[in-house]
């Protein structure tokens, strides 16, 4: 017994990523979300995945739907209209290893690529920055439906501030996990987000308001370049 206990406990250590529940175990109105972003010389990548039920993904396309004809007010991200997308990639062959059908998966990606885009505000000191999607996919892991990235160009500085508010879903339960690194002769000075995903704290916003729920999502960093 006392060697099971011992073997549990060293497994227990390992720093495993917490488990999560499969799409088809999301409870209504909860989205699962990761913000990772990676710093190299004089570019980011941000990527964002999104897990969630089909109940939900639904509720959120319907309120999309209504908001399409919105124009957008948002200074940080590109015109969709003059943004070009790879080919949206949809298994059709079987299970995609998603809840979400690959066509209810396509409609929620294309629509994702615009609509999180226009909540995702990224400024470099006080200065709005405008992002670049570069894809918007099914999720290559469980429990995630779709992953979108962006780029963002890092100015010529010895020294970047880097702020990043998540305000998306913000009226809906979920749970969060950030992480931003940098390589090259990128240095991270100081920032509020685990080094790598992995060792990220998975973030309940269940009992949060909206505005603690964007400030868990908030990535803030100081970023130097060796080379500059």
């Amino acid at each position: 017994m006392k060697t099971v206990i011992l073997a549990l406990a060293i497994i227990a250590n390992l720093g495993f990523p917490p488990i999560y529940p499969t799409p088809h175990q999301f409870e209504d109105d909860f989205v699962e979300r990761t913000l990772v972003v990676i710093v190299r010389g004089k570019k980011a990548e941000i990527t964002y995945s999104i897990g969630l039920n089909q109940k939900t993904t639904e509720k959120i396309l319907s309120k999309w739907s209504q908001l399409d004809a919105v124009p957008a007010t948002s200074t940080t991200v590109a015109d969709p209209a003059k943004t070009t997308l790879p080919p949206p990639k949809i298994n059709l062959d079987g299970d995609s290893g998603h809840i979400l059908s690959p066509e209810m998966t396509k409609r929620f990606q294309v629509a994702a690529g615009k609509f999180i885009s226009k909540n995702l505000n990224v400024k470099i000191g006080q200065k709005p920055q405008q992002l670049k999607l570069i894809s918007a996919e099914p999720a290559p892991r469980h429990p995630f439906a779709i992953t979108l990235k962006w780029e963002l160009a890092i100015p010529e500085q010895k020294m970047v501030e880097l702020e990043i508010i998540d305000s998306n879903f913000l009226d809906l339960d979920g749970a969060s996990r950030t992480s931003i690194k940098a390589t090259g002769d990128a240095m991270l000075l100081q920032s509020n987000a685990a080094p790598i995903l992995i060792r990220a704290q998975r973030n309940l916003l269940t009992k949060l308001t909206p505005k603690e729920r964007k400030e868990e999502m908030a990535i803030r960093a100081k970023i130097g370049f060796a080379n500059r």
